[in-house]
């Protein structure tokens, strides 16, 4: 059997510098074609097509991004021919969905299979700082799998989703073999979890990797730094704050931006278009376009502008309790109403702002930045707290949010309160002060 030829040419896809990927270096996928002539078993040349195009996705992808990678980029990378690709997948968003699935995959089963977990905290931190070598020695396959995957829409999610779970249920068994962190509640591992990741993603989406290597020590000293609250945490009383009804008391702009947020809610950012805007914000096109140029450039407007109304609302209960643990309280209590309030919004910037690409994720940590800005008290009153605890404690919170929302919905955003609170404070001044604010002693809102 002989693999198709008549591959695409002269597109232009092809990274500027030859890419490592866990199939090979990209620079050799041409040569590898099977030659004209030569019979092989259907399977093997079909798995050979199958990497030369999972190398050509991930080298694309870091140098393009998902949504501008086109099914003529993979081709003229891989030499795999037009008819060939589309007897393996349907589009580029299932070649994409393969190749994150058979990078995740063996991780995930290999997790499963792992009874022997015992050792030491050394152990555990070794393993973890040759997982962050393994990322930065790998970086164009590691940014497919933790930046460019949510663009595929829902798939990419699960397939992460997947993988967090199995990381979550290895350092549950490690962390019983680790004195003093044995009953570290699930949902305190998981936001550690989305610590790390959130430090891991803004280095790959970067292109800062190599920092990784440097930060890992302060970010394992971050992740140790939990133990479990002395009490369970209590869920709040909550508040209930009243949903904004409608569209006609916007002007045009706030109009079209809970629009587009609303829209999003329902279709995802993908699978939304400018009509679907225009007709939920009762808008003609030409107005849309008159403000802005296209649906990126709205979303990033929406993402802003969710942000901004959640500031306004948490800043004031932050400054005006009494001392900086209970300020930090107050804070999580106001911004939870928020989003409880705005689920629109709310799911916008917590979740898929992920699929709208590189820029809405800037412009999410810029505001994530703000928020770790409240973390400077917290510094002064224990300056041997990690230097990166701020940015992991800001992932961390982001992560409780985004998983509380897909299992709860935005408006169980308040139940997460005491949660958030002792997540941020425990690094600062211990779990008993922490779970004493967090479970709320009379002096904060």
């Amino acid at each position: 059997m002989t693999e198709e030829m008549g591959q695409e040419q002269g597109v232009g896809g092809a990274p500027a510098a030859p890419v490592k990927t866990p199939w090979g270096d990209v620079d050799s996928l041409r040569e590898r074609r099977l030659r004209p002539g030569q019979r092989l078993p259907r399977k093997e040349v079909k798995s050979n097509q199958r990497a030369r195009l999972f190398a050509a996705m991930v080298a694309v992808c870091s140098e393009k991004s998902y949504e501008a990678t086109r099914v003529a980029d993979l081709l003229e990378l891989s030499g795999v021919s037009r008819k060939a690709f589309y007897e393996l997948f349907d589009d580029k968003r299932a070649c994409m969905l393969a190749a994150v699935h058979a990078l995740i995959s063996p991780a995930v089963e290999a997790i499963a299979a792992t009874d022997d977990v015992g050792g030491s905290e050394e152990r555990a931190r070794q393993a973890f700082e040759a997982f962050i070598r393994l990322i930065v020695d790998q970086a164009p396959a590691a940014k497919m799998c933790f930046v460019e995957v949510f663009a595929a829409g829902a798939g990419g999610a699960d397939e992460f989703d997947r993988a967090t779970d199995a990381f979550l249920e290895l350092s549950l068994k490690m962390l019983r073999n680790t004195p003093g962190r044995a009953k570290l509640p699930p949902e305190i591992v998981r936001a550690m979890l989305g610590g790390a990741r959130k430090v891991i993603q803004t280095r790959l989406y970067l292109g800062n990797e190599a920092e990784l290597v440097d930060l890992s020590p302060d970010l394992w000293a971050w992740a140790m730094s939990y133990t479990p609250p002395p009490e369970p945490l209590r869920p709040p009383r909550e508040r209930a704050r009243k949903s904004p009804a409608g569209l006609d008391g916007y002007d045009p702009v706030e109009r079209i931006l809970r629009a587009l947020a609303s829209v999003v809610a329902e279709k995802g950012y993908p699978q939304m278009t400018v009509s679907d805007v225009a007709e939920r914000a009762s808008i003609s096109l030409s107005t849309f376009y008159s403000h802005f140029a296209d649906k990126e450039e709205a979303m990033l407007a929406a993402v802003d502008s969710g942000s901004a109304q959640m500031l306004a609302t948490t800043l004031p209960a932050f400054r005006r309790a009494p001392d900086w643990p209970h300020a930090v309280r107050g804070a999580y209590g106001a911004m939870f109403a928020f989003c409880a309030a705005e689920p629109d919004y709310t799911t916008l910037g917590a979740i898929d702002v992920y699929a709208a690409g590189r820029k809405a994720m800037e412009q999410r940590d810029g505001v994530m930045k703000g928020m770790e800005a409240l973390l400077i008290p917290g510094y002064e009153r224990n300056p041997d707290v990690s230097p990166v605890a701020g940015e992991a404690i800001g992932g961390a919170i982001y992560s409780m949010i985004n998983d509380r929302i897909k299992q709860h919905g935005a408006a169980s955003l308040q139940g997460i309160a005491p949660l958030a609170t002792y997540v941020t404070l425990a690094p600062f001044v211990g779990p008993e002060e922490a779970c004493e604010v967090a479970n709320g002693d009379g002096r904060g809102s």
